[in-house]
């Protein structure tokens, strides 16, 4: 069973995690592009980028409650629910897309302004974020109807849409960051403008699969029209618990950006430019704590609680090794990765200080995004919500303050927050898998 499950998960877990990578690389390319502007450029991407991580962990919220209950209701064979679950997913991730639409737009000035952005850069990040609102819409609804296909082991049409959209932003940012071929230079409103068009475009590329599919998982007519609260309910049970652990770990993020925003516009850019290179990890553990979560969840609707947890240390296993392999080159040659973005020395200085402290944190931090996933798909999110709660605010927060304000050791104090941060949560969730509770929850 233990090969079968690990050519399950890999088979799974590879589209998820290139597409992950994908949208990893499109951040990159931003960053590159953005970081020959100045280092004032880097800063006003980076201003919004923790805000944003909060939107998109209320989407991942209400996806990780659709992938519970669907690939529930697939492992019991049961596609009239799951036809009945998808429409309602819709719905449900529509209503999310436009109230967080409608709440960036007209708080951008104010997010922007709580964040502590320095004078140089707070008109930049207020435009650059006002931009990003329509493809963000776009963005929050692909999110969940894409975790509706991953619950049914479809992963290879995200992973396609994601290269789609990665391909025209790379384009669109060449065209009109710097004004080729005729277009108008317009700097870091041309990246926001390339990133809103993209991300549209990849909405509507899964809107269209959506309705041509002929699978359990599709968006026509007869399905669209149907809100069944029941279901929606049993979305919720799941998706609310995520929510307050996504919501509580993403304001925990803000406000440890907030802390660090007081350091000046180089330690914003260079903290900036550090979150892409560690999302090499933190996506990657990400997409496979996904894959986890959809064989946790069909093999539990199975009723085989024994491969469930063999696809878990499988999942673990694979993203360890992946997690080791980045981490080293982090340690190695972080030089190499500061230099891609940006040619600003005092940047590059203090950002391979930083890579070298995260190739020590990102290590931990990968385990515990796996396991956090897979205990996401037996439903269990209650207890994950209490952990990233104790880890996020308990040690990260309260660390960073003292070592920053009391001893002054900068950056470099709180990347050693967060790596102590990570050490208590894997802790715990380890934990949490060994004691085996998730197994008998109902969703």
């Amino acid at each position: 069973m233990r090969q079968q499950v690990r050519r399950d998960l890999i088979h799974l877990a590879w589209p998820t995690a290139l597409e992950q990578l994908l949208s990893l690389v499109t951040q990159m390319v931003d960053m590159a592009f953005v970081g020959r502007i100045g280092a004032y450029a880097v800063a006003a991407v980076g201003v919004i980028m923790q805000p944003l991580w909060f939107t998109f962990g209320l989407a991942g919220a209400l996806g990780a409650g659709i992938v519970a209950l669907i690939a529930r209701l697939t492992g019991a064979q049961e596609e009239r629910d799951v036809r009945r679950a998808t429409g309602t997913a819709s719905w449900l991730g529509v209503s999310l897309a436009v109230l967080l639409g409608v709440a960036l737009h007209f708080g951008a000035s104010a997010i922007v302004t709580v964040m502590g952005a320095p004078p140089d850069v707070h008109p930049h990040a207020v435009l650059y974020l006002k931009i990003l609102v329509p493809g963000l819409i776009g963005q929050y609804w692909f999110i969940t109807m894409s975790a509706a296909l991953r619950a049914v082991g479809e992963t290879r049409i995200p992973m396609l849409l994601s290269l789609g959209v990665n391909v025209l932003n790379v384009v669109l940012d060449w065209l009109l960051i710097f004004g080729n071929l005729g277009f108008p230079a317009l700097g870091v409103a041309g990246a926001a403008w390339a990133t809103s068009v993209a991300r549209l475009a990849g909405a509507l590329g899964l809107l269209a699969v959506l309705a041509l599919r002929r699978d359990p998982v599709s968006l026509r007519w007869e399905t669209v029209r149907q809100f069944v609260p029941s279901l929606a309910g049993r979305i919720l049970r799941v998706a609310g618990p995520s929510a307050v652990e996504r919501s509580a770990g993403s304001l925990s993020w803000v406000v440890y950006a907030i802390i660090i925003n007081r350091l000046g516009t180089v330690a914003i850019a260079t903290q900036q430019i550090a979150y892409v290179c560690e999302d090499l990890i933190w996506l990657v553990a990400f997409g496979m704590g996904s894959s986890c979560a959809t064989l946790v969840g069909q093999s539990l609707g199975a009723r085989q609680p024994e491969r469930a947890r063999l696809a878990i240390l499988e999942g673990l296993r694979l993203g360890g090794l992946f997690t080791l392999a980045v981490a080293a080159t982090f340690m190695l040659a972080p030089g190499l990765y500061m230099r891609f973005f940006t040619n600003d020395a005092a940047v590059i200085d203090l950002g391979i200080m930083a890579l070298r402290v995260a190739a020590l944190a990102d290590i931990p931090m990968g385990l515990t995004l796996v396991l956090n996933g897979a205990l996401q798909g037996a439903g269990d999110t209650r207890v994950p919500a209490l952990i990233t709660l104790l880890g996020s605010w308990g040690v990260r927060l309260s660390l960073a303050f003292v070592m920053i304000d009391f001893f002054g050791w900068g950056l470099l104090g709180a990347w050693i927050a967060a790596g102590i941060d990570w050490v208590v949560r894997l802790s715990l969730f380890w934990l949490r898998f060994i004691r085996g509770r998730w197994q008998e929850l109902a969703v």
